[in-house]
Parts: structure tokens; sequence; C-alpha cells
């Protein structure tokens, strides 16, 4: 199968994975209701959230969209807020105390994929902000306008403006990581530093997985099982009990089908351009690199390409981790992020 093609399927794999996840874990489980936009209320930005010099400042004022307070394990990340950004409303949510961090989801899911136990952690060394990208969960999409990743690394830039973050650390995991490395890469003298989990840069250069990680990826009929057996190597059975638990612990979100076949054309896209890629080498911020040596779905090798690429990059690779090797290793992941980002 060509390369494009083999990209193209990876978000549908994980929906159909994470769906049986939640049905096999929990008899009755509620997935979330969906965003509630049209009911918002105005709510004022954070006054510790005044703007940088890469950040103009706060636009229109961020609306709270009620019943999204969580309650249990996840009420210290707050309500949902909607913040309009390229003609769009952004869903996030925003605790912590110190230094700002910005957090870019995979393909797929939603902000609500974030376990409990990373947002804890890293809440006790940042100001920590969370969102849904374009389409997905709480956050809104023009139907007209094609989503790619350049599109969605421009909501990140502005959602960081719209919200006035300071000179933010920007954490991208998987997908998220290709957003972050555009962002960094097109959109110089915005982040401060970057964190890029389990990602690539796009272009004919990015390693794919094999065809047959591949296949599991595309099946509809994936199992839980199976399922976490892409995110997480064999012997990992505490961290894939530890995943699942954490899963359940706040409601999910979603994106509709016809947003995943273009989050799905959006991966296919990255990896036929070369724009991404070809602008690494002028990346002039610290830029910190992290992989699983186990990773089956983003193989380690595009880890090592990128810190070869980038001119301030430093690689930290987990030995024996997968794809989710930031759940896997949580305490000494968020140590390592905390300490690069000082």
């Amino acid at each position: 199968m060509p390369t494009q093609s083999r990209v193209l399927y990876r978000g549908w794999g994980v929906v159909a994975g994470m769906a049986l996840l939640a049905t096999a874990c929990a008899s009755g489980s509620a997935s979330g209701a969906q965003p509630a936009g049209p009911t918002a209320t105005p709510v004022s930005p954070s006054p510790s959230a005044s703007p940088s010099p890469a950040a103009p400042g706060p636009g229109p004022t961020p609306t709270l969209v009620p019943g999204t307070q969580l309650t249990g394990a996840g009420a210290f990340e707050g309500p949902v807020r909607q913040a309009p950004v390229n003609g769009i409303k952004i869903g996030y949510r925003q605790f912590g105390t110190g230094p700002d961090l910005i957090m870019v989801t995979g393909d797929s899911v939603a902000m609500s994929l974030w376990t409990v136990d990373l947002l804890t952690k890293l809440a006790q060394h940042f100001r920590v902000t969370i969102f849904d990208n374009r389409g997905v969960g709480y956050s809104t999409e023009d139907p007209a306008q094609p989503i790619t990743i350049p599109l969605m690394a421009d909501d990140t830039v502005g959602l960081i403006q719209a919200l006035g973050l300071r000179s933010p650390t920007l954490l991208g995991w998987s997908m998220g990581g290709e957003i972050g490395l555009t962002v960094a890469a097109l959109h110089p003298g915005l982040l401060t530093r970057l964190v890029s989990t389990s990602g690539d840069a796009g272009s004919p250069h990015a390693v794919q997985p094999s065809p047959e990680i591949q296949k599991e990826l595309d099946d509809p009929n994936t199992t839980p099982a199976q399922f976490l057996d892409l995110l997480f190597p064999a012997s990992a059975v505490a961290a894939k009990q530890a995943f699942a638990t954490q899963y359940l612990l706040v409601p999910q979100q979603s994106a509709s089908p016809r947003v995943l076949h273009q989050q799905y054309e959006a991966e296919g896209a990255f990896a036929a351009d070369t724009s991404t890629w070809d602008a690494l080498p002028s990346i002039t911020i610290p830029v910190l690199v992290t992989n699983g040596t186990e990773d089956v779905v983003v193989p380690a090798t595009n880890a090592t390409m990128l810190k070869e690429r980038i001119p301030n990059a430093t690689l930290t690779l987990f030995d024996g981790a997968g794809h989710g090797m930031l759940f896997q290793d949580t305490a000494r992941f968020v140590g390592i992020v905390a300490e690069f980002a000082r």
C-alpha cells in the first residue's frame, strides 16, 4: 500500500478502539455530552494570562460552556470555555500554576483523552491549557474549510494569542506533535519551547507504521485489547490497565465521521507536503523530542531524524515504551518536561 494511504487511515483504528474500550471497561459508561455553545456565558480571561510580545493580546471574550465542570478526579480541570479563533470556536480548559503550557492532542481524539494522572502532575509545574482541535469535542468547525495540519497549527496560534499565553511551551502528542512542529517551524517567535512526543514532520521522509500495524489501525473491528497493544507493548500490562481506568474517569468527547474523514485526509496531505520538514532547520527555540523505543504507530526513527534536523533539539527515548509512552511512564515524562521548560 502506498505510504500516503497508510497514513490516511491512522485515526480510524484509534476511534474504534477507544469506543470499544469504553464499552468493555464500564457497562453503561456515558460518552459525555456534546458541546453546548449556543447558551455560553461570557467570562473574563485569567488575569495571569497577559500577552507576550509574540501574542498581541486577547480578542473577543471567551465564553463559559454550562454543565462542563467536571466532578470527581477531574474536577481540577475546571469548566470548558470557548474562544473565537479563525472563524470557529475553540473549546478549552485551563488549570494549574506556573509558566504556560499548551497541549495539542492527536488525531481523532478530544482533550478528554489526556489522563487525569498526567494532567495532575503537569499542573504542579505549569498553568496548563488543553483544547479540542477543530470539529472535535467542544470545538466547532467550518464545513466549507477543509481541515489540514497547517490549518490546525493556525488554530493553535490563534488560541495562544486569544488567551494571551506568555511565551508558552507547546506539548504535542502524535498528530499534536505534527501540529507543534508546524507551529514552531512556520510561526517563529510565538513559542519559547516545544515538546514533540511520538510525532513526525510529515513529508515522504517520515517513517510510517508497518503494513501489519497499519492494517490494525485501519480495521473498524479492532478490539480493545488490540487497541491497547497499539499504544503499549505486550509487557506493559499494568500500564494498559491503568490507562483504561484513567480513560473512564472523565466523560469522553468525540468527532463526527465527516470530521474524522477530514483529519484522515489531512494526515495524507501532511505525508506528501514537505513544508514543515523543509523548515525544521530554521527552528531556533529549544525542542525536546520524545518517543518510545517500542512505538509501532510512529516508529522512533522519526524522533532520531527530528533530533538530527532541528538545530537546538534534544532527544529522549523511553526504553520499552510504546506510542502511549507519556501514559506508560507518566512520572518520568513529566519530570523531563518540567526540567526542560525551566
